[in-house]
């Protein structure tokens, strides 16, 4: 018969058993009941794989000035504390914010067939510098276009 497996902490007999895969490398804990509980491993939203090894700890890289939250918070929760945090994290998180929304700055949600606020601010902000290209190519009916849409996103800011 096989030996039961040792606690990774303490070198009890484990009986939690977890495995991550973080960037393609599998890392297995085991834990006793004890180092489980301690770590949190009962409440799958909070614990965290990293805390159960006790990794040194390291210090934060960003901070956000509004609410404090740092990138480790990040790297914890998978999501951001305010949305001051997208200004402060934006140019760091700038690859994933790509690949998870497919923009690189935070634009919001709305229901379906609502533009949300973020998108139409981003959008109003394009139109305006393209207005101006378009002043200064002397392309003046281009311009106009941008006007009227313009004033049609900024109609639409108002009444969101």
């Amino acid at each position: 018969m096989s030996q039961p497996l040792k606690c990774s902490l303490c070198e009890e007999a484990a009986t939690v058993h977890l495995s991550q895969v973080v960037q393609g490398k599998v890392t297995k804990v085991h834990l006793c009941e004890a180092c489980a509980q301690k770590g949190g491993a009962t409440d799958p939203a909070i614990f965290q794989l990293a805390d159960a090894l006790i990794a040194p700890a390291v210090a934060p890289s960003l901070i956000c000035p509004h609410c404090g939250f740092t990138d480790i918070d990040f790297r914890k929760r998978g999501r951001l504390g305010c949305p001051d945090c997208w200004k402060t994290f934006g140019d760091a998180l700038g690859g994933l914010l790509i690949k998870v929304q497919h923009e690189a700055t935070h634009v919001g949600r709305a229901p379906v067939g609502v533009a949300p606020v973020g998108q139409l601010r981003h959008r109003l902000e394009v139109a305006r510098t393209e207005m101006e290209v378009a002043i200064a190519a002397e392309d003046f009916e281009g311009a106009a276009r941008l006007r009227d849409e313009i004033a049609q996103l900024e109609l639409q800011l108002r009444h969101s």
